[in-house]
């Protein structure tokens, strides 16, 4: 099992560090929640089936459908920025509460020993996430990709010339 996946939105992308990627799609899929009450979005509560499959089955990933219309993803936008708002109100969280998060037939997120999970650079990749969706991700350096992890600030990672 990998502890990264790329994610990627009509041909653009980045690497992810997946706990980062698992607890945000907690915080989306809330988000999604409130949204999918109020409103009858069957395309949504897809997706948010298959963010709760990517936060426990990390090597699948975040899913970001390709063939989403423009309201579609100008939702999610909006579903990022509030998932990334809800997770630097929140703050940093314990393990334990984390391992807790019911998300899919039983199965939690697992932290992979990261204990609290600071806030901020979850909420970093949010806010990527969302930039993505916008085609607005800046250009990372020639030969290399983003690669958001807990870290305090966003690496790069060199990829293959012949890749």
């Amino acid at each position: 099992m990998s502890r990264t996946h790329y994610v990627d939105f009509r041909g653009t992308g980045l690497w992810a560090y997946d706990v980062a990627s698992s607890v945000f799609l907690k915080f989306l899929i809330d988000a999604a929640d409130v949204r999918t009450a109020a409103d009858s979005d069957h395309w949504l509560d897809e997706s948010i089936q298959h963010w709760r499959v990517g936060a426990v089955v990390t090597d699948y990933g975040l899913h970001l459908d390709d063939d989403w219309s423009q309201s579609q993803t100008d939702t999610v936008i909006v579903l990022c920025r509030a998932a990334a708002a809800a997770i630097l109100k929140r703050g940093d969280m314990p393990a334990a509460e984390i391992e807790s998060w019911p998300m899919l037939d039983g199965r939690c997120i697992f932290t992979r020993g990261h204990d609290p999970m600071p806030a901020a650079p979850v909420a970093r990749f949010g806010d990527a996430v969302a930039t993505l969706l916008e085609d607005k991700l800046p250009k990372p350096p020639d030969r290399h990709c983003w690669f958001y992890t807990l870290d305090d600030n966003v690496q790069t990672i060199p990829m293959r010339a012949d890749a």
